[in-house]
């Protein structure tokens, strides 16, 4: 046990504690609602960090402050709690609780273990760089809750089933997190950020249609100094115990060969999950004919299916078994972030702290790369990266269109920085699926801090490179 979850009468204090505080510090420009939306911040921030309760009871915070301090209405809070990302999590877990039924999860986890070997650095690298290329086109919660049911049975079957006290199992889970959100920024596919900065920019800037050709050509530098930094820092900076696994590949085979062969249960199991995953990436060849039928729906649909699918008279899964199984805290803690994420910005937080930033920033030039890529980091670890783009893209707009500038580098570089959340269950959608499933939060906020460090530098250096050097990074 660490030191900072040895006190949970201390850590549960603290809390409500820093809450209070942000109401007695002076600043006479922050109204009282915005000071609750930042005390908020700070209390879950603390209470996911040290967990002196479970993660989704801090994900239900947000709901209780709005209905006592009038922050905001709380039934805008409400549909954070039943949003389509979190149906599409739901779909995720009853399709994976199929797997657990069946046994499937356990011959998954040996074709994982016979393709990638024992060796665990590796499979940290492999698994992130799986989760990266995914993310290029589909958004990272998707990309995440696809393959961590993946990843915890790869897990599960070597002997590490609560991944938040295993190096392995939380630096696995944070490859995948972590990779969805550096893929994310190489196409406008890679998740609703990118396609919020593509809408902001044909309000604002071209008038017309951005062509999805025009991001990847144009940030592919960019994105690609962020995916060999991340992947560098991915490979160095866990130590998982047993470096090397006990037993090779001639073991896995054996046990995969005396699994035999897949069962009738075990094909429905795939076949549903791997449908769902097809729709959710070839969404925009039904798009006209479904418009309603988000990938949400895609995994619940089939999800229903498994309670209805009977073999041999017996249903794939009944709901019994479903409700001992499923990782329920996984909906609410994600309902949570996104409800966070819109306290700060409906009372106006994250607006007030970009406001008081942006005037360093005038100038323009390096300054301006400095102000803007290094709020929008900010942003992105405490609200969402969704809310930071937000906020910070049409405040970038506006800000270079007053001096006469053109607005386009800068809002690149802040729609890359906006892809960097890696410190919080708020920050992404990646990030708040693996700590659903158990990864050591306090893990992920202190290398999250550094990873978030070095991407916030490799992202304003180059930036300001290409937008100084490089006319063409300024075409939109």
């Amino acid at each position: 046990m660490t030191n900072s979850q040895s006190n949970p009468v201390r850590n549960l204090v603290v809390g409500p504690a820093l809450f209070a505080l942000m109401h007695v510090i002076p600043a006479e420009s922050l109204d009282p609602a915005a000071r609750s939306a930042f005390g908020l911040l700070l209390w879950m921030a603390w209470w996911w960090i040290t967990q002196p309760v479970h993660l989704a009871v801090t994900g239900f915070l947000p709901l209780v402050i709005a209905a006592v301090f009038q922050v905001v209405p709380v039934r805008s809070l409400l549909p954070a709690y039943a949003s389509l990302l979190v149906i599409l999590l739901l779909g995720a877990n009853i399709l994976a609780t199929v797997w657990t039924r069946w046994g499937l999860d356990r011959r998954i986890a040996l074709t994982s273990l016979l393709t990638l070997g024992a060796n665990r650095n590796h499979q940290i690298v492999a698994w992130f760089c799986i989760a990266m290329a995914l993310s290029t086109i589909l958004p990272n919660t998707v990309v995440a809750a696809a393959m961590m049911p993946i990843v915890v049975a790869m897990l599960a079957f070597i002997g590490i089933t609560d991944l938040g006290s295993s190096r392995f199992g939380t630096a696995l889970g944070l490859a995948v997190a972590w990779g969805t959100s550096v893929g994310g920024a190489a196409t406008p596919l890679g998740g609703a950020p990118n396609l919020l900065t593509v809408g902001f920019l044909e309000e604002s800037v071209t008038g017309g249609e951005f062509l999805f050709w025009t991001w990847v050509t144009r940030l592919l530098p960019l994105t690609l100094t962020v995916m060999a930094v991340a992947l560098i820092f991915i490979r160095s900076a866990f130590r998982p115990e047993a470096a090397d696994g006990a037993v090779g590949r001639s073991y896995f085979a054996d046990e995969l060969g005396k699994l035999g062969r897949m069962s009738v249960p075990e094909r429905w199991g795939l076949v549903l999950f791997g449908t769902a995953i097809v729709l959710a990436f070839t969404r925009e060849l039904y798009a006209l004919w479904l418009p309603e039928f988000h990938p949400a729906f895609g995994f619940l649909t089939f999800g229903l299916l498994a309670f209805v699918i009977r073999y041999n008279g017996e249903p794939l899964l009944r709901w019994e078994y479903a409700q001992k199984h499923m990782i329920w805290g996984l909906l609410y803690l994600f309902a949570g972030g996104a409800a966070l994420g819109s306290i700060l910005s409906d009372t106006g937080a994250a607006t007030w702290m970009a406001t008081r930033l942006a005037p360093a920033a005038s100038g323009g030039g390096f300054g301006a790369v400095v102000v803007f890529s290094l709020l929008t980091v900010v942003l992105t670890q405490t609200t969402s990266n969704t809310a930071a783009i937000a906020v910070t893209v049409p405040i970038t707009i506006t800000t270079f269109q007053s001096l006469g500038m053109n607005p386009v580098p800068f809002v690149y570089i802040v729609a890359v920085a906006g892809n960097c959340g890696f410190m919080l269950p708020s920050s992404s959608g990646g990030t708040a699926i693996a700590a659903g499933y158990g990864v050591n939060v306090k893990t992920m906020f202190g290398k999250g801090l550094i990873l978030t460090g070095l991407l916030w530098l490799a992202v304003m250096i180059v930036g300001y490179l290409l937008a100084t050097y490089w006319p063409g990074f300024g075409a939109a």
